[in-house]
């Protein structure tokens, strides 16, 4: 039974894989699951018995791509002496692993420029919703600790602080994407977060 449960799982990180592969080679809208069968050297029936269908593998492929990103974070979180500087190194690494993750990457190119927003899409986008306003609440809770310890200034809101703060590393991301050529994301990351947490300090 063990090795069984271990070959499923083999084929489903497959099917992950490939799905991912072939998205960002087609988009969503022209990606068949046969495409996408023939890549993991798989059956119709085994996306099925994994995912259901194409929008499951689809919204599968982001959000399990999306946990990628937790170790940076929380090597950021574990570096800093106070909350804001467990703020600032966690954004750093974040904008930093976007850039340099292949996979995490092509999820970013996935989602930004090649997917056309469909019905059947619509759970995996209320699942993003609920992931974007999870992000915002726990970098406020992180500003409310920083204003706790001192780091932090006094006089914000920390909800603001959240949105500004996901926003401005999801747009960080998004812009490099478009046009690496424009600057060097992974070079300039410390010196851009440095002007905005640096309106952030107390003093």
């Amino acid at each position: 039974m063990r090795r069984t449960k271990e070959e499923a799982e083999v084929t489903r990180q497959t099917l992950l894989d490939a799905g991912l592969k072939v998205f960002s080679q087609k988009g969503y809208a022209d990606t068949t699951l046969d495409d996408i069968a023939e890549e993991a050297g798989v059956t119709r029936g085994a996306i099925y018995h994994h995912f259901g269908g194409k929008a499951e593998l689809y919204n599968s492929v982001i959000a399990e791509g999306w946990e990628r990103i937790m170790p940076a974070i929380e090597r950021g979180i574990a570096e800093g002496s106070n909350a804001l500087e467990q703020l600032q190194r966690s954004f750093v690494y974040f904008v930093r692993f976007a850039v340099e993750d292949e996979a995490f990457r092509a999820i970013n190119e996935l989602m930004l420029f090649k997917t056309e927003m469909s019905d059947d899409l619509e759970a995996g986008m209320e699942m993003k919703r609920l992931g974007m306003r999870g992000g915002i609440h726990r970098v406020a809770e992180f500003v409310r600790k920083g204003i706790e310890d001192g780091s932090i200034r006094p006089d914000v809101n920390p909800l603001d602080v959240g949105i500004m703060i996901i926003t401005l590393q999801n747009g960080l991301v998004a812009t490099w994407l478009m046009d690496p050529t424009l600057f060097s994301l992974t070079k300039r990351a410390e010196a851009m977060a440095e002007i905005f947490f640096s309106g952030l300090a107390a003093h």
